[in-house]
């Protein structure tokens, strides 16, 4: 839930957009705060917006402004269809150790603690 208060939120013109859409000038999809549940204004899923989130902080991929290639929807949205559908892929599972554990700072209580701070660049 955290991670998506801090990925998923509105900006202060009402709208939450994905890495990819938020670096372009295009049209939305839903006008600001009209977005349906789980839903970007751009039209991405939440679950999408987390998808790309996380593989941009394992190094596929960015995330944040001003950082190189982010990844398009269309190859974002594959790939994640192919994870669940293949491998059972669940939002975290990239942030897991080999043993089932959490990569340290990726547990619950650590991104609730993040949602608590300001955003700022994370590298």
């Amino acid at each position: 839930m955290a991670r998506t208060k801090r990925f998923c939120a509105l900006n202060r013109a009402g709208n939450a957009l994905c890495a990819w859409h938020d670096s372009r000038r295009e049209r939305r999809a839903y006008p600001p705060r009209m977005a349906p549940s789980e839903t970007l204004n751009c039209g991405c899923t939440y679950r999408e917006a987390l998808f790309e989130e996380s593989l941009a902080r394992n190094g596929v991929g960015a995330f944040w402004p001003g950082e190189s290639v982010r990844m398009d929807p269309a190859l974002r949205n594959g790939l994640l269809r192919l994870l669940e559908e293949r491998y059972g892929y669940k939002d975290g599972d990239f942030e897991r150790t080999a043993d089932g554990g959490w990569k340290d700072g990726e547990d619950a209580r650590s991104w609730e603690q993040k949602a608590q701070r300001p955003t700022r660049r994370e590298r």
